[in-house]
């Protein structure tokens, strides 16, 4: 099996970290992992490579728009899942709609947690397996 490959769009550096300590933690996916700091460097790798699945911020320094975001990237994706980790889950899900499931991502990086770890690769797996199946974005 050829290693996940994950477009990690996220500005902040701690966070970029967290995610990527937990999905280590949480075992069962050999990810080949790029973190870039803005939609822009985003938009840039897309349009070079394919990835299996991008995990995004909502609020980058190029981007405050959730529907913006998630919109430019759904159009760059080449159809690869999306997961987007927020940190104003409140605030976001009320600007994005009703549409889109919203999780904190405070749920799953507040402490270093085993269950934590294994239920964002559950929704990793869920991204990836589902993709395909008309449902691109999913809000974590």
């Amino acid at each position: 099996m050829h290693p996940l490959r994950v477009l990690h769009v996220e500005d902040d550096f701690a966070d970029a970290m967290l995610l990527q300590h937990a999905l280590c933690d949480a075992g069962a996916y050999d990810f080949d992992l790029e973190v870039v700091r803005t939609l822009r460097d985003a938009r840039a790798k897309l349009s070079r490579s394919r990835y299996d699945l991008i995990i995004a911020d909502l609020r980058l320094p190029d981007s405050t728009d959730p529907n913006g975001t998630v919109s430019l990237l759904e159009r760059c994706s080449a159809g690869a899942p999306i997961l987007v980790l927020t940190g104003s889950a409140g605030v976001d899900s009320e600007r994005i709609g009703a549409s889109v499931t919203v999780l904190d991502k405070n749920a799953f990086f507040h402490k270093r947690d085993d269950r934590k770890s294994r239920a964002l690769l559950a929704r990793v797996r869920e991204a990836v397996e589902s993709s395909g199946e008309g449902d691109d974005a999913l809000i974590l």
